[in-house]
């Protein structure tokens, strides 16, 4: 039988395993949201399909960040009731604005296209064939991964955090 993780080498794994998706496969919000899915359990597909088009900042404009939409994806995943009669829908909605201020606090910003100003000095609009281009040499696989794991891992904690009041 499998030895049991503790909850940091589980954050570790998260945040490695989500990094490594976007090195290799790329679309930052499916790749934190398919790193949550497989270690936390989450649920079906459903929310790898979901996030995938909110990858470079929705639809490739550069608005929030698709990292951290796929992590507020799977707080929403983890804690949120598909009841509209839920009373309690209040919950989920504050631990994602408890991981929308961790996360800027811990990247600086929430933005996509400010993000990439402050790793690469100016915004690639990966819509274009030339700028993805342009964005793949300075490193934005090297960069982008880097605040894809830090998404899945605050995430993580975030939905550990209020599994475990519970």
């Amino acid at each position: 039988m499998a030895q049991e993780l503790s909850r940091e080498e589980l954050l570790d794994k998260i945040e490695r395993t989500a990094h490594d998706y976007e090195v290799k496969y790329h679309g930052c919000s499916r790749c934190v949201m398919k790193s949550l899915l497989e270690h936390l359990k989450l649920g079906d597909g459903s929310a790898f399909k979901a996030a995938t088009p909110l990858a470079a900042g929705i639809a490739m404009k550069g608005e929030t960040c698709g990292a951290l939409i796929g992590g507020i994806m799977a707080v929403g995943l983890a804690l949120a009731k598909e009841d509209i009669e839920d009373e309690n829908w209040m919950e989920p909605l504050g631990a994602a604005y408890r991981l929308w201020r961790r996360f800027e606090k811990e990247v600086g910003s929430t933005s996509c296209r400010e993000i990439q100003t402050e790793r690469f000095g100016r915004f690639y609009n990966i819509a274009d064939l030339k700028e993805y281009e342009e964005f793949q040499k300075v490193g934005g696989y090297v960069e982008c991964p880097k605040v894809v794991g830090k998404a899945a891992r605050l995430a993580a904690q975030m939905i550990l955090e209020q599994t475990e009041k519970k």
